[in-house]
């Protein structure tokens, strides 16, 4: 049985949440057509595939995250050389493009070092993954010599070329509307449920920042339609209330302020709800400036990508 590590550790729980942008969900009658032809190599054994019911067979503690990113499909294949040497090719498939992004954000290193394949991939001695659409692909390269980078990204780029030809595969759209400035370059993440640990909050994107010494993570959240988005902010807002927490509502700007119940230490929750999104971070600041403009600028941009209206 092979066991699979993520590379990164979920903050809390998983990150997971239905959406209708980037949705990419349709495959490819046969997923076993996307293996790459790899010169001077053979395939060794059949393509072996796996579904939900049984995708613990194969990564076993790891399936769990998957399966929260509505895994759909697995296929895998190893490939072998003379006199030695290994490949082995695994393709997940995801019900949408931002459930795909959401387990490769799970596992992508912090700093990369990231390579334009696909949406987004990276490259380290022996492995190399990429997202692409609903497709997780994932390469590991065994005694491959000085050749693996040249090899594993060849392949890499025939199994994209083979999902969706020439086309450019673009991240989440929402992700557009994170403020640049003093962003943590690549660190943007999509939890699938429990963001923050409550049931309620379902989704998010988050993004973080560096801010004069500060560390600071920015989320949106989407949701389906306007009353979903609503409701998730009046029961947030009604947990810090039941929890004895003081809710404040900036005046001019329309956004609340409180501390949350559990992360008392992490400052006050700023959160602004407009159409079938919300948006928000932790503050230290006393004032509302500092979270405003975050608050702001994300505001700015879904208005500029007609995701929301005035």
């Amino acid at each position: 049985m092979k066991k699979y590590i993520l590379l990164s550790t979920l903050i809390i729980g998983c990150f997971l949440f239905p959406f209708s942008l980037n949705s990419a969900s349709s495959a490819p009658a046969d997923m076993k057509t996307l293996f790459p032809q790899i010169e001077g190599w053979t395939q060794k054994g059949n393509i072996d595939a796996y579904t939900p019911d049984n995708l613990y067979e194969y990564i076993d503690g790891a399936a769990d995250v998957f399966l929260s990113y509505d895994f759909q499909e697995l296929v895998s294949v190893a490939y072998e050389s003379n006199p030695k040497g290994s490949i082995t090719v695994d393709i997940y498939r995801h019900n949408n493009a931002k459930n795909g992004f959401g387990v490769y954000s799970q596992e992508k290193p912090a700093k990369g070092p990231f390579i334009p394949i696909g949406a987004q991939g990276y490259y380290e001695k022996g492995v190399l993954n990429f997202l692409a659409g609903c497709y997780y692909i994932k390469l590991s390269g065994f005694d491959l010599g000085d050749k693996d980078e040249t090899i594993l990204k060849e392949a890499a780029q025939q199994i994209a070329q083979k999902i969706q030809g020439e086309n450019r595969f673009p991240l989440p759209r929402v992700l557009e509307c994170f403020p640049t400035e003093e962003k943590v370059e690549y660190s943007e993440r999509y939890i699938a449920q429990n963001f923050l640990g409550h049931s309620f909050l379902h989704s998010a994107f988050t993004v973080d920042y560096e801010k004069e010494g500060r560390k600071i993570q920015v989320f949106i959240i989407e949701t389906d339609d306007e009353k979903g988005a609503r409701k998730i902010l009046d029961d947030y807002l009604n947990l810090a209330k039941s929890k004895g927490m003081t809710v404040e509502e900036n005046p001019g700007k329309d956004f609340y302020r409180f501390q949350d119940p559990y992360y008392r230490s992490n400052g006050m929750m700023n959160i602004k709800q407009n159409g079938n999104y919300l948006w928000g971070l932790f503050y230290n600041d006393k004032s509302t400036a500092g979270a405003g403009i975050y608050i702001d600028k994300i505001r700015e941009n879904l208005l500029k990508l007609k995701l929301i209206t005035p």
